[in-house]
């Protein structure tokens, strides 16, 4: 019997990332990890904006033909998170998606993320299909100027939860954490962030065949971007 109430989670490791940006118009700037064979953090070129991808595996029920529907979603993100560049400000985005994300998809949502233009993924006229992402949360972190002793330590001054929390059929959701900066940092500007986890609590059910074949074939649209 696998229907009920779960748990359901995935881990994303702590993020060491330095800014390249050598000055020459021709080449690439993006923020890189200390070390890319041990993680998962990754940046885009020429975009101010570091992210992590994990995802939850459902096929189980999938090939149960089972709907798994949220109840609750927490991150737990114990720790610091630093930066060392001169005085800024960064948004933080904690997203489940249905959808696995592009680079492109990405890259929109940093355009998104300006002092001029607030559009948040699923927002309207922001990136993404509102349906898609079940659960986001958005954090905005400022740059600590009270304790002397971290001065490099940002501080949380905004947060927000949003999302469909709609139930799926799906047989991955994608869990990404995002960190887009207002201003462009500097050559070697240093940004650390702590590990974290994703905790879904879900209802496994079983659903009569029409609401859930409507609902699968909605989830394929979604997670395929149809």
């Amino acid at each position: 019997m696998i229907e009920g109430i779960r748990t359901i989670t995935t881990q994303s490791e702590h993020g060491y990332m330095t800014y390249f940006d050598d000055g020459n118009p021709s080449n690439p700037s993006f923020w890189k990890p200390y070390n890319s064979e041990t993680t998962q953090w990754r940046g885009i070129n020429n975009k101010a904006l570091a992210y992590h991808e994990s995802y939850i595996d459902l096929s189980g029920y999938e090939l149960e033909d089972l709907t798994v529907a949220p109840i609750s979603v927490i991150v737990q993100d114990p720790g610091i998170y630093q930066y060392s560049g001169l005085p800024d400000v960064f948004a933080m985005y904690d997203l489940v998606s249905m959808e696995r994300l592009s680079e492109t998809d990405l890259a929109t949502i940093k355009s998104g993320m300006t002092t001029e233009v607030q559009n948040a993924p699923g927002m309207a006229l922001g990136p993404l299909d509102r349906a898609q992402i079940i659960y986001g949360q958005f954090r905005l972190f400022a740059q600590n100027t009270t304790v002397a002793g971290l001065p490099t330590m940002m501080l949380n001054s905004r947060t927000v939860r949003f999302g469909s929390g709609n139930a799926t059929a799906v047989s991955k959701l994608w869990c990404y954490r995002i960190i887009a900066f207002v201003s462009t940092p500097a050559n070697n500007d240093r940004l650390t962030i702590p590990a974290a986890t994703f905790v879904l609590n879900v209802d496994v059910m079983k659903e009569s065949e029409l609401p859930y074949m409507m609902r699968l074939k909605r989830s394929y649209e979604l997670a395929t971007g149809n």
